[in-house]
């Protein structure tokens, strides 16, 4: 059994390989309440293998990419241990080797989409003694499955040209750089990271506005104007379109919600101050 070492932390791919498919790994041992009611996963374009433990089974799932805000509550608090593996956009596919489009939105097993891969993940977690040897251990075995790229270099290009953009560029111009058509790279966006490329473009910008939001609340007028929205009013509409809630009602609740595993902490921390 793993013993436990400390509430959570995060550890990042060792494999230079895995880099590009795997963003980190988050290790929870959550208590009564590490998880609040209202915790929710707001959306975003990455995937995440889920592996956990409620002291009786190891509990395997495969999240897609989401669209809608995914609400979780309390449910984690119940699991002795959590690993969260954090993909990148396209990881998912390349794992899976298959279309994302069937993945978006959803809760899915493991042991349904790949028994092979469950039960070797499944002996890395009963085997494990400590939290970094199970990572290490997952590692090795998603290397594995990852050393032969999938992935089109048409859409690698794509999502660098919408994310080195924060999201504000037009499809057609994504499209003139990637050499491909906007309805080629739809298909491959949809296959590969499970959105069309609009979608993906406004994930993007959405996140962006969320880690300004996290790290130096400002007024929102600067903000949606930095974010490359019309004015405010448009910025509002499409913040709460996604979110489900205003950015004012966001930035008060913040702890409640959970974008991007390398702000767990704060996000945790901020309810129990």
């Amino acid at each position: 059994m793993i013993t436990k070492n400390d509430k959570q932390f995060n550890m990042f791919p060792s494999h230079v390989g895995l880099r590009k498919y795997i963003l980190y790994y988050n290790i929870v041992f959550p208590e009564n309440d590490t998880f609040m009611a209202q915790y929710t996963l707001m959306p975003n374009a990455c995937g995440t293998l889920s592996l956990a433990f409620d002291g009786t089974a190891v509990i395997a799932e495969l999240w897609g990419a989401s669209l809608t805000p995914v609400f979780l509550g309390m449910e984690p608090n119940g699991y002795h241990v959590l690993l969260l593996i954090q993909f990148s956009p396209y990881g998912l596919y390349q794992i899976t080797r298959q279309s994302q489009a069937e993945f978006a939105d959803k809760r899915l097993s493991l042991e349904d989409i790949d028994n092979e891969l469950f039960h070797s993940l499944y002996q890395a977690f009963i085997e494990s003694k400590t939290a970094i040897e199970l990572v290490n251990t997952c590692e090795k075995i998603l290397y594995r499955r990852m050393e032969n790229p999938l992935i089109s270099d048409a859409l690698l290009l794509a999502t660098t040209v919408i994310s080195d953009s924060y999201g504000q560029v037009q499809v057609k111009e994504v499209a003139r750089q990637s050499g491909y058509s906007e309805r080629q790279l739809n298909r491959l966006f949809l296959a590969q990271i499970g959105m069309n490329i609009k979608d993906f473009a406004r994930l993007t910008r959405f996140n962006y506005v969320l880690k300004h939001i996290q790290t130096s609340p400002c007024f929102f007028a600067a903000l949606s104007q930095q974010a490359g929205y019309f004015d405010q009013a448009h910025f509002d509409k499409d913040f709460k379109a996604i979110s489900g809630v205003s950015p004012q009602d966001y930035l008060k609740t913040m702890s409640d919600f959970y974008y991007d595993g390398t702000e767990i902490y704060d996000t945790i921390s901020s309810k129990e101050d």
